[in-house]
C-alpha cells in the first residue's frame, strides 16, 4: 500500500514538473501566448521621438499609450526596447537591431507611406491606427484663415519646410512662402512672429508647444491634409507572429471606434484624424 502511494505522488509531481515544462514562457513560439504568459508585450520605438515615443519620461508618448491600452485586454504591461532610428543607417539598421533580433514584439509608430522595402521581406504593417499630415497653423493677420484660396487672397506668407511636397504644393498655387530648415526651425520662426502662417507636420505643433509653453499656436478649424499630404501611422510586426497581428489589429479597431485613440492623440495636442482611405 505505502509503496502504491509512493508511487502516485510521484507521478502527481513528475506530472506538475512536466506541466511546469510546457509552459515556461520561453519555451513558447506563439510570441502573443508567451507575452500573455509572462504579463507584459515589448515595443520598440525611437528614444526621442516625442510625441510618438521618449525615453524616461510621463507622459511616455502616444504611441506607447495606444500601445498599453492594446495590451490591457489581457492585462498585459508594456515594456519598451529602444531603437534609435536616427543613427548612421536609420530605420533600416534599427529595425535589424531590434525587432529582426526578437528583442521587441512590435514595433511603433511607422508611417505607411508605401516603401515596402523597410518590412525587409519579413515584417508585417498592421492596420493603421492614426493618420497625420501637414496642418495649417495661424496667428495675427492669418488667424482664422482654414484654406488656401484665403491665404492668397490676403497675400499671407506661409513658413514651409524646404523642398517638401508641401512646399511645391504652395509654389504651384503661387502663394507666397518663406522657406525653412525643417518643421523645428519654422515653428521657431512661428514663435518670433516672423510668418502669421506655416504648413508644418502635425506632431511639430505638439514639439513647438513643449519649447514654447507661452506661445498660442492656432491649427486651422477643419483643416484636413490633403492627398499627397498625409500618411497613416502603422506598427510593424513580424510576418510569422500570425497571432500577434491579429490580436493588435482587433486591438486598434476597437480603440478607433470607442475613441480611446482620439482622447490619447489629442491629450498631447495632435490633432486626430482617423485613418485616411486613400
Amino acid at each position: 500500500m505505502r509503496l502504491l502511494k509512493s508511487i502516485f505522488i510521484f507521478l502527481i509531481f513528475l506530472t506538475s514538473g512536466l506541466t511546469f515544462a510546457q509552459t515556461d514562457p520561453d519555451e513558447i513560439t506563439d510570441v502573443l501566448e508567451r507575452a500573455k504568459l509572462k504579463g507584459k508585450l515589448v515595443g520598440c520605438a525611437d528614444p526621442f521621438g516625442y510625441p510618438y515615443a521618449e525615453q524616461n519620461a510621463n507622459p511616455p508618448g502616444f504611441d506607447v499609450e495606444i500601445l498599453q491600452a492594446i495590451a490591457d485586454k489581457y492585462e498585459m504591461r508594456v515594456e519598451m526596447y529602444w531603437a534609435d532610428t536616427s543613427s548612421r543607417g536609420g530605420m533600416s539598421r534599427a529595425l535589424r537591431r531590434s525587432i529582426m533580433k526578437g528583442r521587441c514584439d512590435v514595433f511603433l509608430g511607422t508611417s505607411d507611406n508605401g516603401d515596402e522595402d523597410q518590412l525587409m521581406g519579413k515584417l508585417k504593417f498592421t492596420d493603421p491606427y492614426l493618420g497625420l499630415g501637414y496642418v495649417l497653423v495661424t496667428q495675427g493677420a492669418a488667424k482664422g484663415i482654414t484654406n488656401y484660396d484665403d491665404l492668397l487672397k490676403a497675400n499671407i506668407k506661409v513658413g514651409v519646410p524646404m523642398a517638401t511636397p508641401i512646399d511645391n504644393f504652395l509654389f504651384m498655387k503661387k502663394i507666397p512662402r518663406e522657406l525653412y530648415n525643417g518643421n523645428r526651425r519654422i515653428m521657431q520662426g512661428f514663435a518670433k512672429k516672423e510668418v502669421d502662417a506655416a504648413l508644418v507636420w502635425a506632431t511639430a505643433v505638439s514639439q513647438a508647444q513643449r519649447e514654447y509653453p507661452n506661445q498660442e499656436f492656432n491649427m486651422a478649424e477643419g483643416y484636413v491634409p490633403e492627398k499627397g499630404h498625409r500618411w497613416n501611422l502603422v506598427m510593424m510586426v513580424r510576418k510569422v507572429d500570425k497571432s500577434l497581428i491579429k490580436f493588435i489589429n482587433e486591438g486598434i479597431e476597437e480603440l478607433i471606434k470607442d475613441g480611446t485613440i482620439k482622447n490619447i492623440v489629442e491629450k498631447y495636442g495632435v490633432p486626430y484624424y482617423a485613418p485616411f482611405s486613400s
